[in-house]
């Protein structure tokens, strides 16, 4: 009996996107390894020295940041780190509103994401660093306008979220902190980082 001739058949549409998207990511990890600046080093370590303050004495250690118009705050033991900016890396059929890319954060490919977009929040053109919050091999990184630096606040003077504020940003505010900046006063929300990591984390599924 005489055999079917081989065929060859063409790669479908989804095996070459996946090809491409895999050499794009090599090419990204090539471009994107570098060392840890030693002024980025010393930086960092003020903001892990300040988590060991963290309710000592009734006071609780908060960095403090701004995207747009909004001061916003992240307890410092849920903080990573913090670095100036660095380029971002797109990633084919991947990034959208919420998902900018991949950025080399001290010498690890971190996912990048829009804070601004994620709770709502017009974000400014131009962002200076980067936070990075989340656990190892979860971590996420996102833009602030401005960082303020660790502020310490007494415990006792912290608020509960009220139902109002706990449902905007998509829920992700846990407390207020009020801070005094010479003649005037503000309350700040806190986001609770492991929500704020699971509202981005969204956008990459």
């Amino acid at each position: 009996m005489e055999q079917p001739k081989p065929t060859n058949q063409p790669r479908g549409d989804a095996h070459a996107l996946t090809q491409a998207d895999d050499a794009s990511l090599a090419r990204m990890r090539a471009l994107l390894d570098r060392p840890l600046p030693a002024e980025d080093i010393a930086a960092n370590t003020v903001l892990v020295a300040s988590k060991g303050d963290v309710k000592l004495g009734r006071t609780r250690s908060v960095l403090v940041f701004v995207v747009g118009d909004e001061r916003l705050a992240l307890d410092a033991e849920a903080t990573h780190r913090v670095v100036p900016v660095t380029a971002i890396r797109r990633v084919p059929h991947r990034t959208n509103r919420v998902f900018a890319g991949i950025a080399n954060i001290a010498g690890e490919l971190t996912l990048v994401a829009n804070i601004g977009a994620a709770i709502g929040i017009e974000q400014g053109a131009q962002q200076t660093h980067f936070i990075v919050i989340g656990d190892a091999g979860a971590r996420w990184a996102f833009g602030a306008d401005r960082v303020e630096g660790v502020r310490r606040v007494d415990e006792s003077t912290v608020l509960p979220a009220p139902t109002t504020v706990r449902h905007a940003a998509d829920g992700c505010t846990k407390s207020l902190v009020p801070l005094i900046d010479g003649d005037s006063d503000a309350l700040i929300p806190v986001f609770d980082a492991k929500k704020l990591t699971q509202l981005v984390a969204r956008s990459f599924a």
